[in-house]
């Protein structure tokens, strides 16, 4: 009887973290619209704010992340899938250390596509979405609303154990979505990957 009541007074708890974690991550949905941030080619840049565009997809990645980088080719796929869309993308690096040469570097050897690259030091737009993991996606509406965040599409089932075929393909889902103006039914996903560190 001990044991049960305990088992019932943990899951209560767990349940309570979870909903209070929720309700950190819906106090994020909508970030600041004006906040600007410089690309690595000196320009300025608002991914929160939306002019002709529908959306904006912000790519969280690392460049010494296996996931993130085993990411790079679908990153790619998506992007040319729909750059003929009101949709603008954004690679966004999280790691401070890195140098601009080497994020270069990267972006070469992986194939990344020709998009607004920013180091985010100041992990800016990390906090803006609540972003933990790389990589991560974040997708935001005509309003500056995230629309979704999440993970990719469900590759991996766990850490070290990708999927032989994708079944799930929630970043797709939530673009279509939006491009037909319909609601974007799932919002929020966990993403398997490497954490962002914070930043002193």
């Amino acid at each position: 009887m001990k044991n049960l009541l305990l088992s019932l007074l943990l899951t209560i708890a767990a349940v309570g973290i979870h909903a209070q974690d929720r309700q950190a991550v819906d106090q994020k949905a909508v970030p600041d619209v004006s906040l600007t941030i410089k690309d690595l080619a000196g320009r300025s840049q608002s991914p929160f704010k939306l002019e002709t565009q529908t959306a904006s997809v912000i790519f969280f990645i690392q460049q010494d992340c296996p996931i993130s980088n085993r990411y790079a080719p679908e990153i790619a796929r998506i992007v040319q899938d729909y750059q003929s869309k009101p949709i603008r993308f954004f690679l966004v690096y999280v790691d401070a250390t890195v140098s601009a040469k080497e994020i270069e570097q990267h972006g070469q050897e992986f194939s990344l596509p020709g998009v607004p690259v920013i180091q985010d030091s100041k992990h800016q737009l990390v906090a803006a979405v609540g972003a933990s993991v790389t990589p991560e996606v974040a997708v935001v509406g005509k309003s500056g609303e995230i629309v979704y965040r999440g993970r990719i599409d469900n590759l991996y089932q766990a850490l070290g154990k990708p999927r032989r075929v994708v079944t799930e393909r929630e970043l797709r889902d939530a673009l279509e979505a939006i491009l037909q103006n319909r609601k974007v039914v799932i919002t929020r996903t966990a993403t398997i990957g490497c954490y962002i560190s914070a930043q002193n």
